[in-house]
């Protein structure tokens, strides 16, 4: 096929470096991303209610890549580890102009390819998806940030996604990823908070090793006697790194 590197190319083309991405990325990162939380409770919690495994598979696609594109044109999506097929990891971000400069507005959502992932998911998943997940992501953010003396006023990055394959374990790419951002752009001049939601508790560990305190856990879906983890209900850990890596856990907090 046209374009396509020969085997002996493939082997031994590889990319370490954290690259900023652009459109024509999108179907590599989408397809990273889908590899990466293959065993994720938030992904398996908006799809499952899908039957055939091949649509739920696309569906979880085509939001990927809206989540791309979105970012992409008013905010950072970044990927590291490139080979001629994919990345080893792949992150998302927005920063603090981001909100202004459209990146929840209805055109950019659009654009980025939401209507899409409306018609696919169904009358559930949209519920899920548009009525759920989105709006609790948004305005949870707001009130934690805006509610809090120790953090409002202040410039936000949030991490919305970063994801990995198998094929980066053990080669630091997080490490590298956070002093990357942190070094470039969240503390740059005066700084900036860092904002994240995990969707596993097992990585709340790793990202106290980069600054991270945790803020309290949001919940989407129904979690009641006899719920799964995953198929009912999906836990978000939130977190928050301090300016320049401050404990703000250590100051007086609240309005």
């Amino acid at each position: 096929m046209a374009g396509v590197p020969p085997p002996s190319f493939q082997s031994t083309w590889y990319k370490p470096e954290v690259r900023r991405l652009t459109a024509k990325d999108v179907s590599k990162a989408a397809e990273t991303l889908l590899q990466a939380f293959e065993r994720d409770a938030l992904s398996n919690f908006l799809t499952v209610h899908i039957q055939d495994w091949r649509e739920r598979k696309l569906c979880e696609l085509y939001l990927y890549e809206a989540y791309i594109q979105q970012h992409i044109a008013k905010g950072l999506v970044f990927g590291q580890g490139e080979t001629p097929s994919g990345f080893e990891t792949i992150s998302i971000w927005s920063h603090p102009e981001s909100e202004e400069q459209g990146l929840n507005s209805f055109n950019n959502l659009m654009e980025a390819g939401y209507g899409k992932v409306w018609n696919m998911f169904g009358p559930e998943g949209r519920k899920k998806v548009f009525y759920g997940m989105l709006p609790l992501l948004h305005d949870s953010c707001e009130r934690i940030i805006n509610g809090d003396l120790r953090f409002k006023g202040k410039g936000v990055y949030t991490l919305v996604y970063v994801g990995s394959t198998p094929d980066a374990r053990g080669k630091g790419n997080l490490r590298k990823l956070f002093d990357f951002m942190f070094e470039n752009y969240i503390d740059k001049n005066q700084g900036n908070l860092t904002y994240l939601e995990s969707s596993s508790i097992k990585n709340l560990p790793i990202y106290e090793k980069f600054g991270f305190h945790l803020v309290e856990d949001i919940y989407l879906g129904n979690k009641f006697e006899g719920a799964v983890e995953g198929k009912d209900y999906v836990v978000m850990n939130i977190m928050v790194r301090g300016i320049h890596g401050h404990n703000w856990t250590k100051d007086k907090s609240k309005l």
